[in-house]
């Protein structure tokens, strides 16, 4: 009964999945690397825009998969619209919402001292990872493209 777009619903899921594992195993790692450092104001803002970054992480991909089923309950609901003859409004992007969230968070590490060059190169890293695992339900999401 639902459309094509409804296909890749479970190979979405897998990807945000594992996409999210990768990315705390990413911000782990980072973490772990600070251990040895000098306590001071900057490692403990370090710290802590990492612990944003995987709170992000864990919000995009509940968020990915909340979209998942609302898309889902959308497109058989657009399905029995269609067979009516009426034609129903396709909500905004979350994924959209979600980059910008990125942006801004990557734009932080900018401003923690000598580590926030590599802390905002290893952000870019992780925040490509997720977008890697959720492109899946971006391209669910989004309209084709003609």
């Amino acid at each position: 009964m639902a459309s094509d777009n409804l296909a890749g619903i479970g190979e979405a899921i897998r990807n945000a999945a594992a996409a999210y594992a990768d990315a705390l195993t990413a911000v782990g790692n980072a973490l772990r690397e600070m251990t040895g450092a000098a306590a001071g104001s900057d490692r403990d803002r370090l710290v802590e825009n990492w612990l944003r970054v995987a709170r992000m992480s864990k919000d995009g991909v509940i968020t990915a998969l909340e979209q998942g089923f609302e898309m889902w309950e959308r497109e058989i609901r657009r399905t029995v619209a269609v067979a009516r003859g009426a034609s129903p409004e396709r909500p905004s992007n979350p994924f959209d919402l979600w980059a910008e969230n990125w942006r801004r968070t990557t734009e932080s590490f900018g401003n923690t001292g000598a580590w926030g060059d590599e802390a905002r190169k290893q952000v870019e890293t992780v925040q490509k990872t997720l977008q890697d695992g959720l492109r899946a339900w971006q391209r669910l999401w989004e309209p084709e493209k003609k």
